[in-house]
């Protein structure tokens, strides 16, 4: 009899321990607490601190400061302190005819981390030049934290498109040829200035270089670009007055 208790005693052990209990056989599950129930309600209710942060965050704020920031560039200080050499145009300007949003540059590339707000632009008194200003984010990168060589591309068409249209029949025109020259790999989430100048004008014909500089005035980039003025007149409309809307945005001596 005595033999029959103990190994019963040792195989409920043994069961006991294969399903790695050790605080007796009823207790399998302990019971919540009424103060486990509010923490897992308060658990529900709270937000990740980063969207806390984010609810903070205030968009208009944040556009502004970065455009003061900008503003405050040596590029821009010397401009504004240039008025009857250069005058400030609009970057984004399209008298509220288009939708923004299906552009590549006004929409596709502009936002938090991208093209942060809108580049600050100015034109010189010849309109043969133009200095724009503007922040690209950590998002438009090829190889982690270094602006994608395309990128730089596609504002090299747009930047250098300006001087083109400005000078060209009929103040419109197309890329014929863009050629980029990567001097040196562009660290994104910083200032950037790009500087373009109308080099020959021939008929329908217009050849621009740019270079594309840091606020230190170190060269990283430059390239050229050749637009022609299309000579079907029902191929593009003639912007002649659209270009007159945009230089009357801002106050200037011309």
């Amino acid at each position: 009899m005595l033999a029959t208790w103990a190994t019963c005693c040792i195989l409920f052990g043994v069961t006991v321990s294969l399903f790695g209990v050790d605080q007796g056989w009823i207790t399998f599950v302990k019971a919540p607490s009424k103060n486990n129930d509010k923490q897992d309600a308060s658990d529900k209710d709270a937000k990740p601190k980063t969207e806390q942060a984010d609810e903070k965050v205030d968009p208009e704020e944040t556009y502004k400061k970065f455009t003061d920031m900008l503003l405050r560039s040596d590029a821009a200080k010397e401009c504004l302190e240039n008025p009857d050499e250069w005058k400030r145009v609009p970057y984004f300007w399209d008298g509220g005819k288009n939708d923004r949003s299906k552009a590549l540059v006004p929409g596709t590339l502009h936002g938090p981390d991208r093209l942060s707000v809108e580049p600050v632009m100015f034109l010189s008194r010849d309109r043969k030049r133009f200095v724009v200003i503007l922040h690209i984010g950590k998002k438009l990168c090829g190889h982690d934290g270094i602006v994608h060589g395309g990128v730089q591309a596609t504002l090299f068409d747009e930047i250098t498109a300006r001087p083109a249209f400005w000078n060209l029949p009929r103040n419109i025109a197309l890329t014929a040829t863009l050629k980029v020259n990567y001097r040196r790999p562009v660290a994104a989430d910083q200032v950037l200035v790009f500087r373009t100048q109308l080099t020959n004008l021939e008929g329908r014909k217009a050849t621009v270089a740019a270079q594309l500089e840091d606020t230190k005035g170190n060269l990283l980039s430059d390239a050229e670009s050749l637009y022609i003025s299309p000579s079907n007149e029902k191929l593009l409309p003639d912007l002649s007055s659209h270009i007159e809307s945009i230089e009357s945005v801002y106050p200037g001596n011309f």
